[in-house]
């Protein structure tokens, strides 16, 4: 093994990337039913990125073979504006917390919601796919096949190319950092206010809104150095051409060139730089695992998912306060909220004796919280005469 090329990355590499990709998609479902847009965007680009770095990881481990030349277009564009959906998204998550913190309330009107969701949709998604129409402009040729790597990014660098391209992705970075500054600075200075609004709620608590802001401000205190250091590198150790023409940059644009070990070894810096992106790439899951499927509310809808498969495998629990009389059920007070408990699972008999039915609670979505703080107030939520006053007599729900 050796660190002069990618050849170490195999099998080590794709296995990491593929526990990665699975961790990116656990706290999707829980992200969607609350209607985190932006949440769930930046899950997408993880899950995506992982698939792709180790499916190429593995296809192409020690050859330069070019079956799917149309898998390597969906790579490179991928690799290509990954970097501005992580960013974009997590912009959008930082703002919507700022304007928690300064309006003081947890809930929009349908027309605030609409828009919302329009920002959230295009921070998510619409502004990587207009990266994508940005780098074709200062695309060089088609894509590389990188020996052990697979189908990689090419990008001509010129002015133009630091002007469209490679500076926003710091740029957002920075924004979302100021509006990171602005939320501290509010809840400080409006501290009474902002913890009598998650007092007043039964749906959010203090404790979510603040590690939320505080797991957000990280993975962009984290990203930024990455971005702004594949900035300085452009800039500083290779050649930057001045901007002449679309036909000079795109001369002879459907060209596949094939770096092999070889070629990757006689330039200098070149295995340890793309290390370092690429593994960037695998963490990228394990950060949003941490950072978005750990709250208590993800959690709940864990044991729950995980109580549904045993009880289709054949296990039951053990109920807490139903009592049996006769083979019906004479009180149900309070069913067991909590689900299974590992301790106590056993097989089930094929025919119960008891009949146990199921309660369930309806109720009218009247208000609705900004993204990315979690599930939808109901009508329970929020009584009285006026929508901007909330009453001063309702308990704060610990697990929101």
């Amino acid at each position: 093994m050796t660190f002069k090329n990618f050849s170490y990355l195999f099998p080590g590499y794709p296995i990491f990337c593929i526990i990665s990709a699975l961790l990116s998609i656990i706290p999707i479902p829980s992200h969607y039913r609350a209607g985190n847009i932006a949440i769930i965007a930046i899950g997408l680009w993880s899950f995506g990125g992982n698939v792709i770095a180790a499916t190429n990881t593995i296809v192409w481990h020690g050859n330069l073979r070019n079956p799917h030349p149309v898998w390597g277009d969906i790579s490179q564009a991928y690799f290509s504006v990954m970097n501005f959906g992580l960013s974009s998204a997590t912009l959008h998550v930082q703002y919507t917390l700022w304007r928690v913190a300064r309006n003081r309330k947890l809930w929009m009107t349908p027309r605030q919601r609409r828009w919302q969701k329009f920002w959230a949709y295009f921070f998510g998604y619409g502004v990587p796919i207009l990266f994508v129409v940005l780098h074709y402009i200062v695309q060089g040729h088609r894509y590389n096949v990188v020996e052990d790597l697979g189908p990689t990014p090419t990008t001509y660098l010129t002015t133009m190319s630091f002007a469209i391209y490679y500076i926003w992705d710091p740029i957002f970075c920075i924004i979302a950092f100021v509006f990171a500054i602005l939320t501290f600075i509010t809840c400080r200075r409006y501290q009474k206010e902002v913890t009598n609004m998650f007092n007043l709620s039964k749906k959010h608590s203090a404790n979510e809104y603040r590690r939320l802001f505080l797991l957000t401000g990280v993975l962009v205190f984290i990203h930024f150095p990455f971005t702004f250091w594949v900035v300085v590198v452009n800039a500083v150790k290779y050649d930057v051409d001045p901007w002449i023409s679309w036909d000079d940059t795109h001369f002879d644009y459907m060209r596949i060139e094939y770096w092999s070990r070889s070629v990757v070894e006689s330039i200098d810096g070149m295995a340890a730089g793309w290390s370092v992106s690429y593994w960037a790439v695998g963490l990228t899951g394990y950060f949003y695992f941490l950072c978005y499927g750990t709250g208590s509310e993800s959690l709940r809808q864990y044991k729950q998912a995980i109580s549904y498969v045993l009880r289709h495998l054949g296990f039951k629990s053990k109920p807490s306060t139903t009592t049996i009389t006769a083979g019906v059920e004479a009180s149900v007070d309070k069913v067991d909220t909590k689900g299974w408990s590992m301790p106590f699972f056993a097989r089930r008999q094929k025919q119960d004796t008891g009949v146990l039915s199921s309660v369930g609670q309806t109720g009218t979505t009247t208000l609705v919280p900004p993204e990315g703080l979690g599930d939808k107030h109901t009508s329970e939520d929020l009584k009285g005469d006026s929508a901007e006053k909330l009453p001063h007599n309702q308990d704060q729900d610990q697990d929101a």
